[in-house]
């Protein structure tokens, strides 16, 4: 009985690894029809971009000082947040260095190989190499469609980071922050992050940068009453 429990598991692990890469190829398909859409959003709003830049900066000077630190982040229209903070002094000091940095000319704080943007490369590359090792499979033979379709997710995993930093630089972000300036620093409030539980573990230790941009397409939002003022 023992040696037949483990011949069906034998053979649902070979089946399932035989399987992986085709599953992983399909649910990577999907992304061409979200991600696309998504990056166009992105690169119309230069506000996000510019505070997405910003947020990568501070999270790089966090971790200047600590290399390895758990630390993350996303950005927002009027800011972004810092997720594995342990004191609001230590984000605001690091924002407002980062800041001076970036207006000084280091471009490079702007991008980073752990972004979001990374999974967003890596599920593009798949999903493109995937349709490719079909068509080219169908091509050569039927034979050489899934010997491709794995060699299209090792590329894609191999290259996510340089397409990564590509979009980065130019779609995700904009390190040109000259008319911004670091307003105030706040704890996250359970409800900006996730709803329940989870969102209040969360926020215990995420911290909320605010940003101010001063250039014509700025949308600045007042403390208070949140009045919309262009």
């Amino acid at each position: 009985m023992a040696v037949l429990v483990a011949f069906v598991v034998a053979v649902f692990l070979v089946f399932f690894l035989f399987l992986l890469p085709i599953i992983l190829s399909l649910r990577a398909v999907g992304s061409l029809f979200v991600y696309p859409g998504q990056l166009r959003t992105v690169f119309g709003n230069r506000i996000l971009r510019r505070n997405h830049a910003l947020e990568h900066a501070t999270i790089a000077t966090m971790l200047e000082k600590e290399p390895g630190r758990p630390l993350s982040g996303f950005s927002t229209d009027d800011g972004f947040f810092v997720q594995g903070a342990r004191s609001l002094d230590e984000v605001d000091a690091a924002a407002r260095a980062a800041l001076a940095r970036l207006k000084g000319g280091e471009r490079s704080l702007a991008v980073h190989r752990n972004c979001g943007t990374t999974i967003v490369a890596s599920n593009l590359l798949a999903a493109v190499f995937f349709l490719a090792a079909v068509a080219l499979g169908l091509y050569l033979g039927g034979w050489w469609i899934y010997g491709l379709i794995v060699s299209g997710i090792v590329l894609a995993f191999a290259l996510r980071v340089p397409l990564s930093l590509f979009l980065q630089r130019f779609v995700t972000t904009d390190a040109n922050l000259n008319d911004a300036e670091v307003g105030w620093v706040e704890p996250a409030r359970p409800e900006d992050l996730r709803s329940g539980l989870l969102g209040m573990l969360l926020a215990a230790s995420t911290v909320r940068v605010r940003v101010f941009h001063t250039d014509p397409d700025a949308v600045e939002v007042l403390r208070g009453d949140e009045t919309v003022v262009r």
